[in-house]
């Protein structure tokens, strides 16, 4: 029987998940090709609207949490100028050229800290929450 992951341990996965997530916004209109338009969109939102990154208590850094959300907004605004964008007009919109720099910072943030570990809880990437008993 396996266990259930902390609520640690699945916010620093949706970090890491959030890490791809900017990969794929980095590469601009490649991205968009990459995941279509509907995941463009909606893989950032699955991860970014949740209550501990809004609330500043995941493991996102603050700087971390800032940038996504500033990410976030880049996202709503274009979904506003046309929320029915074929994936060809979305290009030609420049939207991802205007949301790709901003994802090159967070990435650069990101990865400045480095990714978190997937099986153990780590207060910051690379640093255990418990350190394992010395025999």
């Amino acid at each position: 029987m396996t266990e259930e992951p902390s609520e640690r341990l699945i916010e620093q996965r949706i970090r890491n998940r959030i890490y791809e997530i900017l990969e794929i916004l980095a590469d601009c209109d490649a991205g968009v090709d990459l995941v279509g338009i509907k995941g463009y969109f909606d893989l950032f939102e699955d991860f970014v609207h949740r209550p501990a990154i809004e609330a500043g208590t995941s493991a996102l850094s603050r700087d971390e949490r800032v940038i996504v959300l500033e990410i976030a907004e880049f996202l709503e605004a274009a979904c506003e100028t046309n929320a029915d964008f074929t994936k060809a007009e979305f290009i030609e919109s420049d939207w991802p050229g205007k949301i790709a720099p901003t994802a090159r910072n967070a990435r650069e943030l990101f990865l400045h800290r480095g990714l978190f570990s997937e099986k153990v809880e780590e207060v910051e990437p690379g640093q255990p929450a418990v350190m394992p008993a010395a025999r």
